[in-house]
């Protein structure tokens, strides 16, 4: 199921390392967590969340003001799961950071007697640490989601929640029976936050849909729309895991602060099928 990611041959666990045929040896971390994330594959020395992004994130989902996103994924996951639920199910959450829907996805499957190997993939260190902190078993790996290191059309269930989107990345590691469940911001997510901080604010929508349209077949949407109101801490929290927080001056984040704020939240999700088989491996963005 895993791969190396230095030459592709497959990966087996000896006691607290993975290792291949070629002698390619990675250590489990500490944590709990396996780095396989080579140094030609990052784009700066400490790729993706800081420590303080990660905290900020893992305080803002505790307070679960995103529940009803992580529950919707959850039934749409389960649904498609049910028909193949006696056999062993792969997924895979690409992207997971801190490890929030991940973990709640599986103790739904849990909770339904879907039996699954469940592994979560970041390119943060410090998200993958805060995840092997949510649970234990499940496999967390550090790694690049362009190139992912598993066997190809291996996953039966593959999410990816408020990341970028990788259509030839996520062909190549779908099943031919398997879905990808994507989450994005639609146009008006955060909008009162956009309103505060922009000058000008653009409510644009990514185009999920068109982004997969060469590999998948879109199956249906789920457009979560709904209010949610925050004290100030929690404002912070949600600025400071956000790009807007380096996008505002410290006089309008003080202003943000100063009491209470509703914002409307605005989700799409959508589930797509494989259309190609064999598809060539490469890259578009869905911030959340």
């Amino acid at each position: 199921m895993l791969t190396c990611p230095v030459c592709q041959q497959s990966l087996v666990l000896h006691d607290r390392q993975l290792r291949c045929e070629n002698n390619h040896s990675f250590d489990r971390a500490k944590q709990g967590y396996f780095n396989l994330l080579l140094n030609t594959a990052k784009n700066s020395k400490q790729p993706g969340d800081n420590a303080a992004m990660v905290q900020a994130r893992t305080a803002f989902l505790n307070a679960g003001h995103y529940q009803s996103i992580s529950d919707t994924i959850n039934q749409l996951a389960i649904d498609h799961l049910l028909h193949g639920a006696d056999t062993e199910q792969h997924i895979l959450d690409l992207g997971c950071g801190e490890g929030y829907y991940s973990e709640r996805l599986h103790q739904a499957l849990n909770d339904h007697q879907i039996s699954h190997t469940f592994y979560g993939l970041d390119i943060s260190k410090d998200a993958a640490k805060a995840a092997c902190k949510r649970s234990k078993d499940m496999h967390w790996l550090v790694a690049n989601a362009n190139h992912a290191p598993f066997a190809e059309h291996s996953m039966q269930l593959i999410t990816n929640v408020f990341n970028r989107i990788m259509p030839k990345a996520l062909a190549k590691l779908c099943a031919p029976n398997g879905r990808v469940l994507i989450a994005s911001a639609g146009a008006f997510h955060l909008q009162q936050l956009k309103e505060a901080i922009y000058a000008t604010p653009k409510f644009v929508e990514y185009d999920a849909i068109g982004a997969m349209a060469d590999y998948f077949e879109h199956e249906q949407r789920h457009v979560l729309d709904f209010t949610m109101s925050l004290n100030p801490d929690t404002t912070a929290h949600l600025l400071a895991m956000t790009p807007h927080v380096w996008r505002s001056s410290p006089e309008t984040q003080q202003g943000l602060l100063s009491a209470p704020l509703d914002l409307r939240v605005q989700i799409n999700l959508d589930s797509f099928k494989p259309t190609l088989e064999n598809p060539p491996q490469e890259d578009h963005n869905t911030q959340g």
